[in-house]
């Protein structure tokens, strides 16, 4: 699926439910016409509506609904009273944009001629506070659908069938082979493949020209599937795929994001040739393969009513959900975890008959529970790839306003992230991705003249790598000026002449508020206008950002994030009876302390070898501010960790294990803490506070200079 495909994907998707809740407020306000909250609701929506449309293009929507809007402003001024007939008015006026929109999602105008005006006149009447009489609409007694029988488990497989040439050669019969996996499935769909047919002069009546690709529905397992072609399979291409996944009630789900004349050509209804000289012709596809003569109706007919109850299957078998619900859950699983915990140490404590059973019992509760967990974590994870493709539509439109060519590559689309760092991390990248094209990439005439390809090209690449996720936003520009970048932190006092940085000291001046070396004010923000922001968000969520830069290179963005807000499996250790988490996906490796073995450079800094290498270590105590000197500490192990960009170890007087934990927000519930993640409620009901490596390694190894100005 392209770009452009995806993001209107996602506006039906919104839409839909927009209008849903739209109407639902509209329905509410009519029995409460004072509900405000309703009326913030109904604003929200049809605002929300207005904004995607015309982001996606759809003018005549976003015009419509940006009148509606403006309706909705009297209502929530309390200038315009709420009746029955402004009700059905504006019921109608949903109903009018959810049509629009269905004409659009099948490629038509989004209205008739004169409907449009006709539906803008019905709402200045009201803007002019004329009340009309709006005629009652008929209700219509929902239609009860008959009960569906049960859905019997079924497997689908695709199979390609590809065979040698001189099969015939060997006994073997394709025909045979397709016989007998009849007896043990159905065939859902069986497509010969022509393409290697010859011609008459060319033609041996021995060898064997074509190739299927086969789909199946069955309830036999795999292996009896794969033992059909138990004496093929070796010396042909034969590939089996369980599509499974891909079936709702017997269809198809992929179809409702197919576009009309891929479906075809994959059923083998027509041929590549014919599917571009139709759409050559530009008109509707099914109208020009009918006038051509290329496909019967009834055929084509038979297509769309597939794909569209394919479409109405996808649909139901998707639903958005409040992260709000995902996150009571999460705590209600805590709590279950709490509570079990402690009965588990009350079962420790008892002496009576039956305690290895109860043991036994709540044992397996706490991994039932520990499995609930995971799986409410798991929903809150989505692939990165929507973020990403969103960024191209509007790479698209900024390169055209400066004359740019510019191409967006991606990669790692489906690295997961927790949704809520998702929304936040959407505008840091936004402006990111603003600025790499507005003060990295040349315009084409620039580019030749150094030598480069007309267009240049925005990369955003997502990974997983330590327990965190990096996201790179990269280009191949000007890159940085970092004499710029000197002279501005000179006109601000920040440095001293005389003062010798590194390139990575001077790129981190344009995080600093205020910093700017744009020369003009343009519609994008110079690179370093309001990165300063950027950093607040990312250091809000407890990531980290890193930037690289090479003159008529380009630039590199590296964004560390968690994984996570909700979820996190951790170590357990006890430093001066305090208890501390440590991420475990970061944790290289404990060992059993020697204080023989440690190397002190100066009256602060301490080294300790590990693997070859030495390793600084840091002192929780000294950070946390706990008040106690390590230097009388008992420390007993060292937790070696690797936050994916330095490595580290942590001095700690007791190891015990692994847990799963529910963090809670520190921030919402106390205030930020540098080097803090959150806190999690153990199992006793005391209290462990989570670690933030990256805070640790950002206090730890921080450059003088840094947080001044």
């Amino acid at each position: 699926m392209s770009g452009q495909e995806e993001i209107l994907d996602i506006f039906f998707s919104e839409s839909d439910d927009l209008l849903k809740l739209a109407e639902e407020s509209l329905l509410s306000l009519e029995s409460t016409p004072d509900s405000m909250p309703d009326i913030e609701q109904l604003f929200r929506s049809v605002h929300t509506i207005k904004s995607s449309a015309a982001m996606v293009g759809f003018m005549n929507i976003s015009d419509y609904a940006h009148q509606l809007e403006t309706l909705m402003e009297r209502l929530r001024s309390h200038k315009l009273d709420i009746t029955k007939n402004l009700i059905t008015t504006l019921l109608s006026s949903i109903d009018f944009i959810r049509s629009m929109i269905d004409r659009v999602s099948q490629g038509e105008t989004e209205a008739e001629p004169g409907v449009l005006d006709e539906k803008k006149d019905q709402v200045k009447r009201y803007l002019g506070i004329q009340a009309m009489d709006a005629p009652e609409e008929k209700s219509v007694a929902p239609v009860k659908e008959a009960p569906k029988e049960p859905i019997e488990k079924f497997s689908f497989y695709r199979i390609d069938l590809v065979f040698r040439k001189d099969l015939f050669y060997s006994g073997q019969d394709p025909i045979l082979v397709l016989s007998c996996l009849s007896e043990l499935a159905e065939f859902v769909e069986v497509v010969p493949d022509l393409s290697e047919f010859p011609d008459f002069k060319t033609f041996c009546m021995y060898d064997l020209y074509i190739s299927w690709r086969v789909i199946i529905k069955t309830k036999q397992p795999l292996e009896d599937i794969e033992d059909v072609f138990m004496f093929v399979k070796d010396d042909n291409d034969i590939r089996i795929e369980n599509i499974t996944k891909n079936y709702r009630e017997g269809i198809d789900i992929g179809l409702a994001e197919k576009k009309l004349g891929e479906v075809l050509l994959e059923n083998g209804k027509i041929t590549a040739d014919v599917l571009t000289s139709a759409l050559n012709k530009q008109k509707r596809l099914g109208e020009v393969l009918l006038e051509d003569g290329k496909i019967e109706p009834k055929e084509l007919q038979k297509v769309l009513a597939l794909q569209e109850e394919s479409r109405k299957v996808y649909r139901k078998t998707t639903i958005r959900v409040d992260v709000e619900k995902l996150d009571n859950l999460v705590n209600l699983a805590e709590e279950m975890g709490i509570g079990v915990s402690k009965v588990l140490m009350l079962f420790e404590k008892y002496t009576g008959n039956g305690k290895m059973e109860m043991l036994e019992e709540v044992e397996n509760l706490l991994k039932v529970n520990r499995e609930f967990e995971e799986r409410v974590a798991q929903v809150r994870m989505f692939p990165l790839e929507g973020t990403f493709q969103r960024f191209q539509r509007m790479v698209r439109d900024l390169a055209f306003k400066q004359n740019k060519e510019v191409k967006v590559i991606s990669t790692g689309l489906d690295t997961e992230l927790d949704k809520e760092v998702i929304e936040h991390i959407s505008d840091p990248l936004k402006h990111i991705v603003r600025n790499c094209l507005d003060h990295g990439i040349e315009t084409a005439e620039e580019r030749q003249a150094k030598g480069k390809t007309p267009f240049g090209i925005i990369k955003l690449k997502a990974y997983q790598k330590g327990g965190s996720i990096f996201i790179e936003i990269s280009d191949d520009g000007r890159g940085i000026n970092l004499i710029d970048i000197q002279q501005k932190a000179l006109e601000k006092g920040w440095i001293q002449t005389d003062q010798d940085l590194s390139n990575e000291d001077l790129l981190k001046f344009i995080l600093m508020p205020g910093f700017s070396t744009s020369s003009k004010i343009t519609e994008l923000s110079g690179r370093g206008v309001g990165m300063d922001v950027v950093k607040t968000q990312i250091d809000q969520l407890g990531g980290t950002i890193d930037i690289k830069t090479e003159k008529d290179k380009g630039t590199r963005f590296t964004l560390c994030l968690p994984l996570t807000f909700a979820l996190m499996q951790a170590l357990h250790v006890m430093v001066h009876n305090n208890s501390y988490m440590v991420p475990l996906q970061a944790v290289l490796e404990t060992e059993r302390f020697d204080k023989g073995l440690v190397k002190s450079f100066g009256a602060e800094e301490k080294m300790y070898p590990f693997q070859d290498d030495y390793l600084p270590l840091i002192d929780i105590t000294k950070i946390l501010n706990t008040g106690v000197l390590s230097a009388n500490d008992n420390t007993s192990a060292l937790v070696f960790v690797d936050t994916g960009r330095k490595s580290f170890g942590i001095p700690v007087e007791q190891v015990l294990e692994p847990r799963q934990i529910v963090v809670k927000n520190l921030e919402a519930n106390y205030r930020p803490v540098k080097g803090i993640a959150g806190a999690s409620i153990l199992g006793d009901g005391s209290v462990s506070l989570v670690l933030d490596l990256l805070g640790f390694e950002e206090i730890f190894f921080q450059h003088p200079f840094e947080g001044a100005g």
